[in-house]
């Protein structure tokens, strides 16, 4: 059974204790925490990500991930890699979520990423933490090839995909998500929730879906992970952009979550492809 998170990025006007709140009173069992003042200031070291853990826990979830920034531009040497190690172990958290931005020479040029990334696996396997890396557009890690030639570079056992489907994807390929999912779910220890509007004017798809009503077919992707046997976590990231409250979101996206997922389920129960 996946764990259903709910990401501290979408309560970034409270507390990380009252995001916990929030979380665990919606019905989430577990909490991505965000490298985002004021959950987690990165420079304020692992004794304060170690006391906002136990404000977590004691809030009634777990922590599934740390969100961090490594391997954004500023934030891709050797040096950050350790810091943002320590700070997950700080924060009991079994997965460290990093970025693979091209910070070197060019977009092409794999070898900053590698001295960071390798370096960031090597220090998380001493302490129990996988190292996944998130999908973006751009990235080392978009389209297949590229994340398969990434991991081939990396050659480490503890690093895996952050699956998502793409950001700013046109509109024509909003069908095609579902068998994005299924070829690219086994590489991935972890699966961001996310989705987006349809402008009228056919461009790219925006920010601020519900899971439910957004552009994409969430009951077809999410089909395609249980038949691709993804049984990891699962974290709500981005919230729609309706005029209601945060409380109202979270709850309507992790009840359409279960309800879809308790469907696929049962027509399924093998998780299998058909």
């Amino acid at each position: 059974m996946n764990t259903l998170g709910f990401c501290s990025i979408s309560a970034l006007d409270r507390p990380l204790a009252a995001a916990a709140e929030l979380a665990a009173k919606a019905g989430f069992e577990a909490l991505e925490v965000t490298a985002r003042p004021p959950h987690i200031d990165p420079e304020a070291g692992p004794e304060a990500a170690r006391a906002q853990g136990r404000a977590v826990r004691e809030n009634g979830v777990e922590i599934v991930a740390y969100g961090s920034y490594l391997g954004r531009p500023g934030e891709a040497e050797v040096r950050h890699a350790h810091r943002e190690v320590a700070l997950a172990a700080a924060l009991k958290a079994p997965l460290l979520r990093v970025w693979a931005e091209p910070v070197g020479r060019g977009p092409s040029d794999l070898a900053p990423t590698l001295a960071w990334l390798v370096a960031a696996c090597d220090a998380a396997a001493s302490e129990g933490i996988r190292v996944v890396v998130e999908r973006h557009l751009g990235s080392f890690a978009d389209t297949p090839e590229r994340i398969a030639a990434l991991f081939k570079e990396v050659d480490r056992p503890n690093l895996a995909l952050n699956y998502q489907v793409l950001d700013a994807l046109p509109q024509e390929a909003i069908d095609d998500q579902a068998a994005d999912c299924r070829a690219l779910v086994g590489q991935a220890a972890y699966f961001h929730l996310k989705n987006y509007r349809a402008p009228d004017d056919g461009g790219a798809l925006l920010p601020g879906g519900s899971l439910e009503d957004g552009a994409l077919d969430y009951r077809a992707i999410l089909r395609a992970a249980h038949e691709a046997g993804y049984a990891g976590p699962m974290t709500l990231e981005f919230l729609s952009w309706d005029a209601i409250s945060t409380e109202e979101k979270v709850a309507r996206d992790i009840t359409y979550l279960r309800r879809v997922l308790d469907e696929v389920r049962s027509e399924n129960p093998h998780g299998t492809a058909p």
